[in-house]
């Protein structure tokens, strides 16, 4: 109950408009270990104010062992990663996270890379992103998914 309290007094709304609409995936893609496999999770803003990305986390933080993870939002190119292989700010036009503002009734993409050093198979879940609109703070979970198969030909 006292959580519930911190949480209400700190302006929490749910999920918010960038709620899971339900189902989920998962991407897997192969890569050389070291190599960051990449995706993106679409974010669509109805809202009518602007949305303000704050920061993402595994939805299970176990699951970041063995990861260097990478957070980054567009509202270009960067929205159309399914898989990928490698880190391509510059090509994805890819931005900061923390801070990025979403216009009011636009699509934007939070995308996701992990790189592991040794080779093996790791599973991220999902991943929470946490944002505001307004003074109201939002945490959404994500139930997309992303499979580093490092050192592998393909993902099982």
């Amino acid at each position: 109950m006292v959580l519930t309290a911190a949480v209400a007094g700190c302006g929490g709304g749910g999920a918010g408009p960038f709620a899971w609409p339900g189902g989920g995936y998962v991407s897997g893609v192969p890569v050389k270990p070291g190599q960051f496999a990449v995706t993106a999770i679409t974010l669509a803003h109805t809202a009518d104010k602007p949305a303000v990305l704050l920061d993402v986390r595994p939805l299970r933080p176990q699951d970041a062992q063995g990861l260097t993870i990478r957070y980054a939002a567009s509202t270009g190119r960067g929205m159309t990663i399914g898989g990928a292989s490698g880190w391509q700010p510059h090509a994805w036009g890819l931005r900061p996270l923390a801070g990025f503002v979403i216009p009011a009734h636009m699509h934007a993409a939070v995308v996701v890379g992990a790189a592991a050093a040794s080779p093996g198979i790791y599973l991220l879940h999902g991943f929470i992103v946490d944002y505001r609109i307004g003074n109201t703070r939002y945490s959404a979970p994500q139930q997309a998914g992303l499979e580093v198969c490092a050192g592998r030909r393909a993902c099982p």
